[in-house]
């Protein structure tokens, strides 16, 4: 009877081990926010985006973690005291924001996605973009950025072909008033 005992105890132990470690495991993995909590992020992600295009440096500093870290699609990065030194440079551009994923892991949420930067409607730049939040103190900090270049918009080669081919027309008239004045003399 003993033995049984102590057999059905090891079980019993055995399982709760494997319980735990499942719990632990199937809690990790899921990383797919609520409806609600995504429009949250969404809402937060919107408001630091226009307070960046807008210059509103003091809401910016309110979202912004002290913890903060940007990786920024030039390949500088920057801590929140250095970058709210440059703050404001993307003042009067916008931007428009697709093809999101956000994941969340307890009280951390991860923002993934693409943006289109245009300055007075023209496309300056196309980055992949990860954004960090985290919730804390009651209400959701933006703590990192990184951004990728997608490539260089699709206009400008041609902007560049057609920049050349003004400056050689531009040359071609200037030889041809030199040849011109050197032949009237």
């Amino acid at each position: 009877m003993q033995g049984l005992f102590t057999y059905y105890r090891s079980l019993l132990f055995i399982l709760f081990i494997v319980f735990v470690s499942f719990k632990q495991n199937a809690y990790g993995q899921s990383f797919v926010p609520s409806d609600s909590l995504s429009g949250i992020l969404i809402g937060q992600e919107a408001k630091m985006f226009y307070n960046m295009m807008n210059g509103d440096k003091l809401s910016a500093d309110k979202m912004i973690g002290e913890d903060y870290v940007t990786i920024n699609a030039d390949g500088v990065m920057q801590t929140k005291t250095e970058m709210m030194k440059t703050f404001g440079k993307f003042k009067g551009a916008t931007a428009t924001l697709y093809d999101k994923r956000i994941r969340t892991y307890g009280n951390l949420s991860i923002i993934t996605g693409r943006a289109r930067f245009y300055l007075k409607s023209i496309l300056v730049a196309e980055v992949f973009y990860t954004e960090t939040w985290v919730y804390r103190n009651n209400q959701f900090y933006f703590i990192g950025w990184q951004g990728t270049m997608t490539g260089a918009p699709s206009y400008y080669p041609t902007i560049v072909s057609l920049s050349g081919l003004i400056l050689l027309y531009f040359i071609a008239r200037l030889i041809m008033r030199k040849f011109r004045k050197r032949r009237a003399a």
